[in-house]
């Protein structure tokens, strides 16, 4: 399902006619150009069926496609009704909501509510059954919001309108041919922010490949406690681990996990996954660095966290000298004002772009941030990470 939200009726139109052909469904948000326009026109660029929505009005008045209607209000049609009902503050009685709303015998029937926790969203995904789609939203909820389709809630809806919700480019790699399954594992991301992640687009189709009952999802929780509590109860089979919860990840380890020899190098967890052997904890940021370093001289590491401690293994390996830049002197670490006048051939910067650093001019950059365009290390990365959580199926 693509959610088209755009302040003109003609704008909505022509962006239903740039979709690529993988969708199944489209919902048309007419309280973004306020209703105004023939609706019908709508049904002439696509053969896709349509939901009409109102949010925060009265439905909408036609006699043709689905329409979405506010638990609450007025259902003229159960059998063309999407049946909605939104909390954007928190998590309501689940069980007596269901019940209540699927006594209308609508079409469909929609919940989204905003969980804070890692249980809140394990008690969404328990609360699916057939004809309901259930599922989280915000930063919170898309732990729940990604893993829905394959515990079974039948809508999901791609786009950039809602909280949380996931562009078409990036849910297309994730459901493949929707032809999904409540899932042997879980996977899942570890990270504060962690919605910007792209790894359930790598390792969902990775699992697929590899024909392994698993999905893949984003656990962007305040603390990695909480999700170490899920994976040492089994909950999540395995977990990459991102900023800036590689320290934590690490401490974690020591204690209870067979730690590969690229971790205790850079002193940070990347990779965690429960076999029938036992823990295993790794970093394969180290093979990630260790694949794209040109041949270098001296080269120049901007952070001094998990991320730039891996680049600094890899470096160290490759025989080139490193010197480090950061905000605080850890690593001792030279000030971030200097890396402009850093004389070398290879800049690693794991610092986000929030962060602004004046770099010389000329010297190529490998970036380790999402948001600085670091999706080339992500990759290469994700492989042998991805091979390791297969371990958790031998």
């Amino acid at each position: 399902m693509v959610t088209i939200y755009e302040p003109t009726a003609a704008a909505a139109i022509e962006a239903i006619r740039k979709l690529p052909p993988d969708h199944d469904m489209i919902e048309v948000r007419v309280d973004a150009f306020g209703g105004r326009g023939d609706l019908r026109a709508f049904c002439e660029v696509t053969k896709k069926p349509i939901i009409f929505t109102n949010r925060g009005g009265d439905p909408v008045d036609v006699d043709f496609g689905f329409v979405d209607v506010e638990y609450g209000r007025k259902v003229k049609d159960p059998a063309r009704t999407v049946l909605s009902f939104h909390d954007f503050e928190g998590i309501p009685d689940l069980q007596p909501l269901i019940d209540a709303m699927t006594a209308f015998g609508c079409a469909h029937t929609k919940i989204a509510v905003t969980p804070q926790t890692l249980r809140e969203n394990e008690e969404l995904l328990a609360a699916i059954r057939p004809g309901l789609a259930i599922f989280g939203m915000g930063e919170r909820g898309l732990y729940s919001r990604i893993l829905a389709p394959f515990f079974g809630s039948e809508l999901f809806f791609a786009g950039n309108v809602a909280p949380g919700q996931l562009s078409l480019e990036r849910a297309l790699p994730i459901y493949g041919d929707r032809k999904l399954r409540k899932p042997e594992k879980i996977f899942a991301i570890a990270g504060n922010p962690g919605g910007h992640s792209l790894s359930p687009s790598i390792h969902n189709p990775l699992f697929r490949k590899a024909g392994v009952s698993a999905a893949y999802t984003i656990a962007s929780f305040e603390s990695f406690d909480e999700i170490a509590e899920g994976f040492e109860n089994d909950r999540i089979a395995g977990l990459s681990v991102t900023a800036p919860f590689k320290d934590a990840a690490f401490e974690f380890a020591k204690r209870a996990a067979d730690v590969r020899q690229n971790a205790q190098e850079a002193e940070a967890v990347n990779t965690l996954v429960r076999t029938r052997r036992g823990v295993i904890a790794d970093n394969t940021d180290v093979i990630g660095f260790e694949k794209l370093l040109p041949v270098s001289r001296r080269a120049a590491v901007i952070g001094a966290g998990g991320t730039a401690r891996a680049a600094l293994v890899a470096l160290r390996r490759k025989g080139i000298e490193a010197i480090v830049y950061n905000r605080t002197p850890k690593l001792k670490a030279r000030p971030l004002s200097e890396v402009a006048k850093f004389d070398g051939d290879l800049i690693i910067d794991t610092l986000p772009s929030a962060v602004r650093v004046e770099l010389p001019p000329g010297v190529p950059v490998i970036a380790a941030a999402y948001d600085r365009g670091g999706i080339e290390l992500l990759q290469e990365q994700a492989i042998p990470q991805n091979e390791l959580f297969l371990e958790a199926f031998r």
